[in-house]
């Protein structure tokens, strides 16, 4: 082989074999030169202890829950308005202190969408036409100018984005922020196994990989250097949140000034479900901390079960908003244990297309392939204290997962419009009824700010599209639409 001794291919062979995954040489004599370098480069890549771990995981039952107990460390902002103002306060000083970093989970791809690119790259705003990506730089830039301080801001794509997502933001040109407060990183992948354990293979010479899910965000962020970056601009607290949802907070003071205040070392968002069979992990304890139990894995009696009152027992929904106090991911992420830490892996059965028997690249039209994926959830019941803030839906959870139905991006783009009428009506009329109203983050990007600027009469101009109206802030500000 070129560039490799016929020792040090042996030890190869002998090492998929240890691990019984010699099929990956199945197709070598049909290999070139070329082919073999690639693929022996590939395998030299692998981490076989994970990936024997990782297949522990996805096929060893899960554990029924037991004893599962509704949290107790829920807070509500519309039920103690004192402290909602106290945590706010705190927030607010910790973001000006440049103590808070946004970081955004944004490793797929826009396919189930019809898009072909990253799906930070997918156009969600109903009249601005912004991209995910794009919403969330304004609503960034919102706390920068408000508080004369730009906050860094944390992305993980996968390897199978990462270039198009750099290229992105470069022809954006950053949307106006600066550069060295954007770092962009790549999560890990691991290969795809089929229903026996054995890698599949992408090409003859090249094995499938997926990125190793959120859960893998932990991880990543110690070993592309963001925690010591963070270390080093003393920035405490991470406010972590996925790319899907144009309605998030991608800072929230009141979020950060709870998690902060009650010495958390990682806290949740949690919205009411709407139904029982909802498809949200739900917020229970078990044992002594909370965590969330994924809603495939909780038995029918606990998804129905009711209180007194007729609402669901375990009502409270993880919408993936979380905050981590960054020593606690430094702890768990093993920086002085070379990344010894991880989460466990859950399974997912996918469609994959794969070199079958015949040596023919092969599109299943039924599930055939079983990704190994983290969870960031399942850091929740590591943490020593962890607290829940309980929202309103409406206000900050329209995720764009599917093509069509819930989710999706129709059903997205009527709930944020229907929040801006929420915002409007509640918060101050303006200088005409308007139908396919959206606010700008530039703007305001929660509704607490909405209220303050409407209360000072921040001049504001209305840029009127054939899609609707877009209320824009006034002062020095021309918006280009897309």
């Amino acid at each position: 082989m070129k560039g490799y001794s016929d020792r040090k291919t042996q030890e190869i062979r002998d090492k998929l074999e240890d691990f019984g995954q010699s099929e990956v040489l199945r197709y070598w004599g049909e290999l070139n030169e070329q082919e073999k370098d690639k693929l022996i480069q590939q395998v030299l890549t692998l981490d076989f202890d994970e990936c024997q771990k990782a297949w522990e995981d996805i096929t060893s039952p899960s554990p029924s829950p037991k004893n599962l107990s509704v949290p107790n460390n829920v807070f509500n902002e519309k039920k103690t308005p004192l402290k909602t103002n106290e945590y706010r306060e705190l927030g607010e000083s910790l973001i000006s202190s440049s103590k808070v970093a946004a970081f955004t989970v944004a490793g797929g791809q826009g396919t189930r969408l019809g898009h072909s690119g990253p799906k930070g790259t997918f156009v969600s705003g109903p009249v601005s036409h912004n991209t995910l990506f794009r919403q969330f730089a304004e609503n960034l830039t919102y706390f920068s100018n408000k508080f004369s301080t730009l906050p860094f801001w944390f992305i993980m794509t996968s390897p199978a984005n990462h270039s198009q997502t750099v290229d992105y933001f470069k022809k954006s040109n950053y949307f106006g922020y600066s550069e060295k407060n954007i770092k962009i990183f790549s999560q890990d992948t691991i290969p795809v196994f089929d229903e026996n354990g054995n890698f599949l293979l992408e090409q003859k010479h090249k094995i499938a990989t997926s990125p190793n899910g959120h859960g893998g965000s932990l991880k990543a962020l110690a070993q592309s250097g963001s925690l010591e970056l963070m270390k080093n601009e003393g920035i405490d607290y991470i406010s972590y949140f996925q790319v899907d949802n144009p309605l998030v907070y991608c800072l929230d003071p009141t979020f950060i000034g709870l998690h902060a205040n009650e010495e958390a070392e990682m806290s949740s968002k949690a919205v009411r479900k709407t139904e029982p069979n909802e498809k949200v992990g739900l917020f229970v304890v078990e044992g002594e901390n909370s965590e969330v139990l994924e809603y495939s894995d909780a038995p029918e009696s606990t998804l129905n079960a009711r209180n007194p009152n007729g609402t669901l027992k375990f009502g409270l929904g993880n919408i993936a908003i979380h905050m981590f106090s960054r020593k606690f991911v430094d702890q768990l992420s093993g920086v002085k244990s070379s990344f010894n830490f991880r989460l466990p892996f859950h399974a997912a059965r996918k469609k994959v297309s794969a070199v079958n028997r015949k040596g023919i690249i092969e599109t299943p039209d039924k599930p055939n392939a079983i990704k190994a994926e983290m969870f960031v959830f399942d850091a929740l019941p590591l943490a020593k204290n962890s607290q829940i803030l309980e929202i309103s839906r409406n206000q900050e959870f329209a995720p764009i997962k599917n093509a069509h139905g819930s989710d999706s991006i129709k059903s997205s783009v009527e709930l944020q419009l229907e929040r801006a009428k929420d915002w409007i009506q509640d918060e101050g009329e303006i200088a005409e009824p308007i139908n396919n109203l959206e606010i700008s983050p530039l703007y305001a990007p929660t509704k607490a700010y909405f209220r303050e600027e409407r209360q000072k009469n921040t001049p504001y101009t209305l840029h009127k599209t054939k899609k609707g109206t877009l209320l824009l802030p006034k002062h020095n500000f021309t918006y280009k639409d897309d």
